[in-house]
């Protein structure tokens, strides 16, 4: 990954004391990092009589387990007419079963403090969730009975329709997502890679009972899933748990790959969409390898030469990475990305991006061609090559920065049946050569074989045939797997500069990454990210590798030193309703406190990640050691009426949005954990008092998302949602009720008691990656002026009664409510 000069920089560093001073500690090598725990080849992989692959990695770092839940079905199993079965069935899953009924399945593990998710794909069904390490058992407990004791209610279909299609609607409203749905749909003719993962809309609307409970029995089976577990447990005692509650489930086959083989494409492709967009936006997809082929590594190295990768893990992608600066595309369009997700059979490579004004649609695919045309004529240089590898490297070590990412990465990849890839990949990355580089662009990357997709406002060769690649034929010398690092993540070390900054280094060996955040007094500088960690103030932040932190150092301080304040020109109203809500939020938080006549030195510098503590805070004295620190109090924010509001955007929109706004005490005010516990009791994601009601009961809704925003003095609680434009009124409706119900059936004890498990439990298992790390750090430091422990924060909880939260329900329910819609 690369860490971004300064605008106006140009990679200068200024002269000055601590320069000379930096290279003096940075040649004695003050920053040594040590071997991280999380090496994916020390976990174990073995096969149950019945077929489940269990692969176990302990590391003891953070008290936390996760685990990871996967199903060899996807969408590349369904048929026409069923599209969107597998995911259907995912939402089915989250909801009860015979021993976790009214939706225990995930409540259950909320009220422990932990987090779950779940996701479809193209070739798997995935269920993942993190929790402090105690309930293990419970976790292993949930993914047993949905293996094996889902019960699948034909009553409950209605409401998960409802919320898959709102799902669905939420999609629709980004051209991305319509875009990549079009392009894969005209790329492949035959093979099931061309179904739309969430479904079409008929199909979803159609889908019966009769298909759901097949699919499932079907495919829910040992031999078709793998389990992998990886945190703070013991190996031999999780095994036996794990043979006790899946070894006598029964052995049936394992659900096939699809045996369709896409025929190869001959010639270029064209679709084009239209709708509500002020861009010109476009995909082109080419066929490109799977994970299995010989010719992954080298295509990942194309990619990152081409544009920039993200690594391997299928949860960073997204929908594509932005395009380096350095890198082959760039200037070929705007807003460029790649994306090149790994597959079990070959999938897509996909360019992505908008057109500039002054460009037509045919100047912007010439563009591209002529940048892929130059790599398949001349190979890289040694040099291009050597900077791409070291960068691919670096994106895998970024793969695998919490338990969840290892859990997730082992799971996935044994998915794909290519686990043996995965840890293998960096010795295959580093193989790569000049020539497999050039190969891999003229098998995949013709013009006769690309797909183009345009999203617009109101000859003949044979496709890729598998090419032995000559540099895994004989794989390079390998170090051996690390033994297990049973280190325990140590409490952050905190100390001032010279000139008063406050510094925290929060040393962590889970992965071989780290993480520099500098926080600064004021949202308005450019260059920095807003409202980040907290509104009110700005970051610049900076993920590298343990051995690179110096260089982060001396980037961090030349951006400091040319921060300009920005101007407060207003922002373009955006036409996405998701967007457009959080902006009205924006506006509502919005506290600038003094005009700024100069930007503000860094008010708070963060490491957390593989570093030496000493070294680290050494290197930043010497960067930052003779700034003074000047305190900014945040301002106290303007009252807003809390009157309801309505936005329409004079557009047609799939989905609208609902929020809602209150302010809330600062977090150093004591009842502020009080408005923490009310608001996990009224609704947390799918759950929760409104969650329930409104996603499981009823189907009003995919998701609520729930906040607590504060920039140290003032804060708020804020709700958002999105809901087909027909359900707006019954939705705004049952948050109205359940709002007021919170005063006619009071939280109970029970309740209250829950929600305090719920806090303590995230305080554990809510940060591991160093991102994580460092944010919760800055935003604790300005929140309360030190990190939260499980003590300090079980005191905190203690203190509150369930008078306090009883007390606070009238003013919780007096906030404005907020419908963006068409």
């Amino acid at each position: 990954m690369n860490v971004v000069d300064p605008p106006g920089s140009n990679g200068i560093i200024r002269t000055s004391s601590w320069v000379s001073l930096l290279a003096g500690l940075l040649l004695a090598s003050i920053v040594t990092p040590v071997q991280a725990a999380l090496d994916l080849r020390n976990a174990s992989v073995e096969q149950l009589e019945n077929g489940l692959t269990l692969i176990l990695l302990e590391d003891r770092h953070f008290p936390v387990v996760s685990v990871q839940a996967l199903y060899r079905v996807g969408a590349r199993n369904e048929v026409t007419g069923k599209t969107g079965l597998a995911h259907f069935l995912e939402h089915m899953a989250f909801r009860d079963s015979r021993n976790f009924p009214d939706t225990e399945l995930v409540s259950r593990i909320y009220a422990i403090g932990g987090e779950w998710h779940g996701y479809t794909w193209i070739d798997q069904t995935t269920y993942f969730s993190t929790a402090p390490k105690d309930n293990l058992d419970l976790l292993l407990r949930i993914e047993a009975d949905r293996m094996s004791h889902l019960l699948l209610d034909e009553n409950d279909m209605i409401a998960e329709r409802g919320a898959v299609l709102a799902e669905m609607h939420m999609y629709e409203n980004l051209p991305a997502s319509m875009l990549i749905d079009a392009v894969n749909f005209t790329s492949f003719l035959a093979h099931p890679y061309r179904n739309n993962t969430i479904g079409w809309e008929s199909d979803i609307e159609n889908l019966q009972y009769r298909d759901v409970v097949d699919f499932y029995e079907q495919h829910y089976h040992p031999a078709n899933a793998v389990i992998a577990i990886v945190g703070h447990f013991d190996s031999r005692d999780v095994r036996k748990r794990v043979k006790r509650l899946f070894g006598s489930m029964r052995r049936r086959p394992a659900t096939p790959l699809p045996h369709t083989v896409e025929p190869p494409q001959s010639g270029e492709r064209r679709i084009v969409l239209h709708g509500a967009a002020a861009e010109r936006q476009f995909m082109i997809a080419y066929r490109a390898p799977s994970a299995n082929s010989a010719d992954f590594a080298a295509f990942l190295v194309l990619q990152e030469i081409l544009g920039t990768g993200s690594g391997v893990n299928f949860l960073q992608n997204d929908w594509g990475t932005p395009v380096d600066d350095n890198a082959v595309f760039s200037g070929a369009a705007d807003g460029l990305t790649t994306w090149y997700p790994p597959s079990a059979q070959d999938y897509v490579f996909i360019v992505g991006g908008f057109a500039p004004e002054s460009s037509s649609e045919r100047d912007v695919e010439q563009s591209i061609e002529g940048r892929i045309s130059l790599v398949r004529r001349v190979a890289p240089s040694d040099a291009v090559l050597s900077e791409a590898i070291d960068d691919v490297l670096d994106a895998l070590a970024f793969d695998v920065e919490t338990t969840e990412d290892a859990a997730h990465q082992l799971a996935f990849f044994d998915g794909l049946g290519a686990l043996d890839t995965l840890l293998t990949l960096p010795a295959r990355v580093a193989s790569v050569t000049p020539a497999d580089v050039q190969r891999v662009a003229l098998t995949y990357l013709l013009p006769e074989q690309r797909s183009i997709a345009w999203h617009l406002p109101g000859a003949s060769r044979p496709g890729p045939a598998a090419v032995p690649n000559a540099a895994t034929d004989v794989m390079p010398q390998e170090s051996p797997p690390a033994p297990r690092d049973d280190e325990v993540v140590a409490a952050p070390v905190f100390t001032t500069l010279s000139g008063r900054i406050p510094v925290i280094v929060q040393r962590s060996a889970l992965s071989t990454t780290a993480q520099l955040q500098v926080v600064l007094a004021s949202n308005r500088l450019a260059g920095t990210s807003a409202d980040d960690p907290v509104p009110g103030y700005s970051s610049l932040s900076y993920s590298v590798r343990p051995e690179k932190m110096a260089d982060a150092i001396v980037r961090a301080r030349n951006a400091v030193a040319g921060l300009q304040i920005g101007t407060q020109a207003d922002i373009e109203p955006s036409m996405d309703p998701a967007t457009r809500l959080e902006q009205v939020f924006t506006e509502i938080i919005r506290v600038d406190g003094d005009p700024l006549v100069s930007p503000p030195g860094p008010q708070l510098i963060v490491v957390a990640g593989d570093v030496d503590v000493t070294g680290t805070t050494e290197l930043i004295e010497a960067a930052f050691g003779e700034d003074a620190f000047e305190h900014r109090e945040a301002g106290a924010a303007e009252l807003f009426k809390a009157a309801d509001r309505v936005i329409n955007l004079g557009q047609p929109v799939a989905q609208a949005q609902l929020g809602y706004i209150v302010a809330a005490p600062g977090p150093r005010e004591r009842l502020s954990d009080a408005w923490l516990l009310l608001l996990y009791i009224l609704t947390h994601d799918y759950e929760g008092r409104l969650g329930k009601q409104a996603i499981s009961e009823s189907g009003l809704a995919y998701y609520i998302g729930s906040d607590y925003r504060s920039d140290g003095t003032n804060a708020w609680i804020t709700l958002s949602t999105g809901v087909d434009p027909h359900k707006i009124k019954a939705l705004k409706s049952l948050l109205s009720a359940e709002l007021q119900r919170l005063l006619g059936e009071p939280p109970t004890m029970a309740e209250i008691n829950e929600a305090k498990t719920h806090m303590l439990g995230r305080l554990e298992s809510a940060a591991q990656s160093n991102a994580e790390l460092a944010t919760r750090l800055a935003t604790h430091w300005l929140w309360y002026g030190e990190a939260l422990t499980a003590e300090s924060l079980r005191r905190r909880l203690d203190a509150i009664s369930r008078q306090d939260v009883l007390d606070i329900v009238p003013l919780f329910i007096d906030g404005t409510t907020i419908v963006v819609a068409e």
